[in-house]
């Protein structure tokens, strides 16, 4: 069910995304709506009904979800990953393009600063200017957090895959192997059932802490991105009062006033991004060192593989007996014919 919950969630991530934030940048998300199949649409709709009301998802539709057929699921992790993936775009994209406003903005406070005679003016000028220069230096520090979160996540996703591949795979062929050659290929086709079903269900498990992992990030990103739009537009504004100051004829007092209103909308950007840059280094720290879930899921594989081991023995065990009864009728067979013919 870990699968299936952490899709549920970042399904409701996508509705709040696109019908309560509603930026251009989330419409990437309409991409992947319009890719999905009629089940995913049906899975979305359920979800809008749910949350229509500003409750929680209704739990009747979380029935069906739990209660769902396995293809059903299916196609909800896989939306789901979509959904993820759409959200890290969103959130990378807007920090790029918030970026380019503020280096904009700060190149043109340092053209105009000097070209101002009045020193009021002038002061709200560099006031604006250390403003945007440290809010520039927390979303540079924002970004590096964001792509390090994401690029380390991908590593370990291969990371698990080569544990797949190597470890368990090269294990798994060495006992389908000992049992061919003690059995002379009779229990190969018992003896495999019995592994793909041990492999299948710890790739799962493995999956399924990855999955919890996307879901916390793309949690993450969702708030990187509100906060960047939040800020991108305060710095929108803050560049339109700076442009009427110096393009128009405002009077110093009316310049002055102006920048420092819009300077307001910024006045707790850089802790909020600082904030946010730090919930990206815990969310790495917990999610790949600290959670144990991966840790765990190895450890139990490795604790599993005796108790495998020993039902490939049996198949070993009956068939090495049934081939040592079927020797000794052969025998006795061999034995009653002799005296048979020692008789006649």
């Amino acid at each position: 069910m870990h699968s299936t919950k952490s899709a549920v969630f970042l399904l409701a991530l996508a509705i709040s995304a696109s019908c309560v934030v509603a930026t251009p940048h989330l419409e990437i998300l309409n991409d992947v709506f319009e890719a999905f199949n009629t089940t995913g649409q049906q899975i979305i709709s359920g979800l809008v009904d749910a949350t229509k009301n500003g409750t929680a998802i209704a739990g009747e539709f979380l029935d069906s979800i739990r209660n769902s057929s396995a293809q059903y699921t299916h196609e909800t992790v896989e939306f789901a990953h979509k959904i993820a993936d759409a959200v890290h775009r969103a959130a990378t994209e807007g920090i790029s393009d918030f970026s380019e406003a503020l280096r904009a903005a700060i190149d043109r406070l340092h053209q105009e600063i000097d070209r101002v005679r009045n020193i009021l003016q002038r002061q709200a000028l560099k006031d604006a200017l250390a403003k945007l220069q440290t809010i520039n230096a927390a979303v540079t520090d924002l970004e590096i957090a964001v792509n390090n979160l994401n690029d380390r996540i991908d590593e370990k996703k291969e990371q698990y895959s080569l544990i797949i591949q190597e470890k368990w795979s090269q294990w798994g062929d060495a006992q389908l192997k000992r049992v061919d050659e003690q059995t002379n290929g009779v229990g190969n086709e018992e003896a495999e059932e019995i592994l793909d079903e041990l492999v299948s269900r710890y790739s799962a498990y493995l999956h399924s802490c990855l999955e919890e992992l996307q879901a916390q990030q793309a949690s993450y990103e969702q708030n990187v991105h509100e906060a960047v739009v939040k800020y991108h537009n305060a710095t929108n504004n803050l560049a339109a009062q700076i442009e009427l100051c110096t393009e128009s004829n405002l009077n110093f007092l009316s310049c002055s006033y102006g920048i420092n209103r819009a300077l307001r909308g910024l006045a707790s950007a850089p802790a909020d991004l600082i904030s946010l840059k730090l919930q990206g280094i815990r969310l790495l720290a917990i999610g790949l060192n600290a959670s144990g879930c991966v840790g765990q899921t190895l450890a139990q594989h490795e604790l599993e593989k005796p108790s495998v081991e020993r039902e490939l023995d049996e198949i070993i065990r009956s068939y090495q007996e049934q081939n040592s009864s079927t020797d000794d009728d052969s025998n006795s067979d061999n034995e009653t014919t002799t005296v048979s013919e020692e008789s006649s």
